[in-house]
């Protein structure tokens, strides 16, 4: 009788250990596309879709019919803010009940609202949520976790936050141009693989001429009556400490809010993040 109640005991501890283990190290798939944006799966209220994830996106927000079926219906509350190219935006604000993201739940997450449909896709979540939570990016693996233990190792890169009255939340980093000229950047994952956008203003600077670069207009996803123009070429490196890229090509913007604004994969294949420390770990 004590052997079979010690070993019943020892098997209820280790489950429960088990159980622990497995909780304090979620992970959940990321679908990288051939773009480079990385696709999750998150329930919000009980309903299940597929989002991009998108460190730039600054607010999570839900397309198309998604938000149909949510509780909130109406809202009074609003954020009037700018995307990366300067364009306006007044959007409606509401909040989520609850949201199971990588097996955690998020209460009273605020999110905003737009008809665009895009095919298998259901919307963004972004950064405010995780602000308390430790997650790392493994391009390798194809996961994203919410790591056993706290982030720690030697490539360790600064990063600033952005946000509007708590509501929404972006980071932003030092980089090197040319060996020469340091500059902040967004760094946007929901920019797809290898993009670099730098302001118009650079050009001068960077000795970027416009007769010698590739011009294009782009219209507002958001807005058609708004065009953006961008100057594509190469400049000589963009670098971290711990990345090099050498003649990237890059974009010159007109009426880039930042200084410049980046993809992420290019900084390390497994990238740790803790935005209330304000660090990213290079953990590759």
């Amino acid at each position: 009788m004590i052997i079979a109640s010690f070993l019943k005991k020892a098997a209820v501890a280790t489950s429960v250990f088990l159980y622990s283990s497995v909780v304090l190290a979620q992970k959940t798939p990321l679908t990288i596309i051939p773009s480079g944006h990385l696709i999750v799966e998150a329930e919000i209220e009980g309903k299940k879709g597929n989002f991009i994830l998108d460190t730039g996106g600054g607010i999570n927000l839900f397309l198309g019919s998604f938000p149909k079926n949510l509780s909130q219906k109406e809202s009074y509350n609003f954020l009037t803010a700018y995307r990366a190219t300067g364009e306006k935006m007044t959007i409606p604000l509401f909040k989520s009940k609850e949201i199971v993201f990588n097996g955690k739940k998020f209460k009273d997450i605020w999110y905003s609202t737009h008809e665009m449909e895009i095919k298998g896709i259901d919307g963004l979540i972004s950064l405010p949520m995780l602000y308390d939570t430790e997650f790392i990016i493994d391009y390798t693996t194809k996961e994203l976790i919410f790591p056993k233990e706290k982030l720690n190792g030697k490539k360790v890169m600064d990063i600033q936050l952005s946000t509007n009255t708590d509501q929404s939340l972006d980071i932003t980093t030092y980089v090197l141009l040319n060996n020469q000229y340091k500059i902040n950047v967004l760094l946007d994952s929901g920019a797809g693989n290898n993009s670099f956008w730098l302001s118009d203003r650079l050009m001068t600077i960077l000795g970027s001429k416009k007769e010698d670069l590739q011009v294009m207009k782009k219209k507002s996803e958001f807005n058609p009556e708004v065009t953006n123009t961008f100057y594509t070429g190469e400049i000589g490196s963009i670098a971290t400490p711990f990345a090099t890229v050498e003649k990237p090509k890059v974009s010159f913007v007109e009426g880039l809010i930042y200084e410049g604004k980046t993809s992420i994969n290019w900084l390390g294949k497994r990238l740790g993040f803790n935005l209330k420390e304000k660090k990213i770990y290079i953990l590759d």
